[in-house]
């Protein structure tokens, strides 16, 4: 068994830098192909990242069990506020942490394409995710926003277990490429499936109390013994997503044919007709000029008899989602 440590505080220290020093220490023997590996928040872009750069699909994977605990595979609304804090604290991790980055889009396209999670021969991919906000002291960040004046709603938002949405969590996704003019059943369209998750919903993302990584160390806990029985290949009954509230994660990205991003593009959503959208949140959280990101509450979509959205400005195409 081997902890790994690695401090994300460093400006001058990327995503991709924790990939290469996990590679030395693969290079140096220090734990022998392939391994099992658990890991927290940031790490799992560490772990993806090295995996892209390392290993081809279609091959035998240095890896059995891959269990990620709480992932950033799609960032964080936390990261942007990270940003003003007025010293070092990991500004290109950070910038990498954004919703709908630039990095996770490029990373999450490479893992949708290649379908490493499926075709990598021996990978198995796991996600354990807590539910709970357990901010014990939310007067002291309202007094540090009205200081700072640095919003930090994502303690109290829905969907979330006080760091990370649960849809921005969630590797299980699609993506679709639509071209100017084409048709959504024309689109070429790749998905990611079939990761089982588990839910717990009395444990948060960091904390003494609550964090849902301290609670490993603790055998008789419950995300210690679903670790525990994946490691052991009893295959735990996956709890689901139907355990969380619904939201899922839209992230829009309009380029040219020389594949030059666009900044300047509106998208404009749309319902059917006879559509119930009185329960539809559509909130826009935008961290980047080149990509539009979007969270929706799902269970309200069922209530939408269509739902989409066409680009204004450049006039790029339109998407519909049928239920």
């Amino acid at each position: 068994t081997h902890l790994g440590k690695y401090t994300t505080g460093d400006d001058d220290l990327s995503i991709d830098d924790y990939a290469i020093a996990l590679e030395k220490a693969v290079q140096n023997k220090e734990f022998s192909i392939p391994f099992d590996i658990v890991i927290h928040s940031t790490g799992a872009l560490v772990v993806r990242s090295w995996l892209s750069h390392y290993y081809k699909p279609n091959r035998n994977s240095p890896i059995r069990k891959f269990i990620m605990v709480a992932p950033a595979n799609n960032g964080s609304r936390l990261a942007s506020w990270g940003k003003k804090i007025p010293w070092d604290w990991g500004n290109k991790v950070l910038d990498t942490l954004r919703l709908a980055s630039k990095y996770t889009w490029s990373l999450n396209w490479e893992w949708l394409t290649s379908q490493r999670h499926s075709n990598m021969n021996g990978l198995e991919i796991y996600h354990l995710q807590g539910t709970k906000n357990d901010i014990a002291f939310p007067s002291v960040f309202d007094a540090f926003d009205s200081i700072f004046g640095i919003d930090i709603p994502v303690f109290e938002e829905e969907g979330s277990d006080n760091t990370i949405r649960f849809c921005a969590a969630n590797l299980n996704m699609k993506g679709v490429r639509l071209s100017k003019g084409q048709k959504m059943p024309d689109a070429d369209i790749y998905e990611i499936k079939g990761i089982p998750v588990y839910v717990f919903k009395e444990r948060s993302h960091f904390g003494d109390k609550h964090g849902i990584l301290g609670s490993i160390s603790k055998k008789s806990n419950p995300v210690f013994k679903v670790i525990d029985n994946i490691l052991k290949s009893a295959n735990p009954q996956p709890t689901g997503e139907q355990t969380f509230p619904k939201y899922m994660m839209l992230d829009i990205r309009v380029v040219d044919q020389l594949g030059n991003p666009h900044s300047d593009f509106i998208p404009r959503f749309y319902f059917g007709k006879g559509s119930d959208k009185s329960h539809l949140k559509i909130l826009q959280r935008t961290e980047n000029n080149e990509i539009d990101c979007y969270y929706l509450k799902c269970n309200a979509l069922s209530k939408v008899s269509k739902f989409g959205f066409h680009i204004e400005g450049n006039k790029i195409g339109k998407a519909e989602y049928m239920p």
